[in-house]
């Protein structure tokens, strides 16, 4: 495709549009059953509109978008038991991951990144990036970082232990108490890109699975977390959270820029979107602890229904969800999931243990879990 020396009509425009449209899969057709994304509150996608020319690359030009980063990370940091926190919105976990890891290594003479089998791939694409040394631990009986294990592996070349609250291939929860008690003074970084905006929720109604300790900055040794409000906080993409206990760690990566508003530029992306900052602030405050309790509490629900269905077809959980995602033991997860997508439902797969995996997002439905079942039951 080239551009056109004369620009197309925009009704021209829109059938190209529309053809492309017509190749993505909207989470509103009831038949995505794989991803961490969901479509977005309708407040969400207004709100985003509104500030949708704001640049937080450059701060003085959007004051009022900047503030509005600044409370998004006081709510988070409240939510998650230490409101002095500091931190930006970026772009996702993976980024938040990145400028986590980038910033322990700059404060350690080690290299070494410790972290459990079922850390996401941003961690691996992290270590390739800076150059640092992977150290992976196996996992326990409930698939959580094997504690026992941890402990030989950290050394005085640990620049940094993960943890993970909310796998994404399961949804375990690492005993980040006991990783804590283990830090000896290693930066310990939690990521909840997930688990952020379910565990909490989860808490205050008392449905926290016996498997979830303490997990967030009241375990005194977290460091630093962070929580992506463009998952289960239903708002728009692209929106990662990172906050940190201490004052202002991100003066590592500060650099000169003289020809903007601010005199340093301290995150990955120069250029940072400010409608996705504005749709969190605002649900956030429209939505409330009792609007997220609700969406969670939903959530939960449509998970306990479709266990119920795939068990009624012949499968078995791999572990009972501690979160709204649950996986299915099959031998060959592959298969099935081509066969699925051949069938127009997108469901995921697990690979150790193999197994059909599924997360019930806001966009999961009794009626659309009843339509997949049927489909894999079929193909099964």
């Amino acid at each position: 495709m080239k551009m056109e020396k004369k620009g197309l009509a925009r009704s021209d425009v829109d059938a190209l549009l529309s053809g492309f449209e017509e190749k993505n899969i909207s989470f509103g057709s009831g038949r995505v059953f794989g991803s961490m994304c969901t479509a977005p509150h309708d407040y969400a996608l207004e709100v985003h509109q509104r500030f949708h020319e704001s640049n937080l690359g450059n701060p003085g030009l959007c004051a009022g978008t900047s503030e509005m980063e600044r409370c998004v990370i006081s709510m988070l940091g409240d939510l998650m038991g230490y409101r002095d926190a500091t931190g930006y919105v970026l772009s996702g976990g993976t980024e938040a991951n990145i400028t986590a890891m980038y910033i322990a290594k700059n404060r350690s003479s080690g290299k070494k990144v410790i972290f459990p089998r079922s850390v996401h791939f941003s961690v691996l694409k992290a270590i390739k990036l800076l150059g640092m040394d992977p150290v992976p631990v196996g996992l326990d009986e409930d698939f959580r970082m094997d504690t026992a294990e941890l402990e030989s592996k950290i050394d005085k070349d640990a620049a940094m232990i993960i943890g993970v609250a909310g796998t994404t291939e399961l949804g375990a929860v690492d005993p980040i108490r006991e990783i804590s008690d283990m830090a000896e003074g290693v930066h310990l970084h939690v990521d909840s890109a997930f688990g952020g905006f379910v565990l909490p929720f989860l808490e205050e109604m008392g449905m926290t699975d016996d498997r979830v300790g303490p997990w967030d900055f009241r375990v005194k040794g977290v460091g630093s977390i962070c929580v992506d409000p463009h998952k289960m906080g239903w708002s728009t993409i692209p929106a990662g959270c990172l906050l940190f206990r201490e004052g202002h760690p991100f003066n590592d990566l500060a650099v000169g820029s003289p020809y903007l508003t601010s005199p340093k530029a301290y995150t990955l992306a120069g250029t940072r979107n400010s409608g996705a900052v504005a749709s969190a602030f605002a649900l956030m405050k429209h939505l409330g602890r009792e609007g997220y309790c609700d969406l969670v509490r939903r959530c939960m629900g449509n998970t306990k229904y479709l266990g119920k269905r795939l068990e009624e077809i012949g499968l078995s959980k791999v572990m009972e969800p501690v979160m709204n995602l649950v996986a299915f033991h099959h031998p060959h997860p592959e298969r099935v999931q081509k066969a699925m997508v051949s069938k127009g439902f997108y469901i995921s797969k697990v690979c150790d243990p193999p197994a059909l995996r599924f997360v019930v997002m806001p966009h999961v439905t009794k009626d659309s879990i009843d339509r997949m079942v049927e489909t894999l039951r079929h193909v099964i």
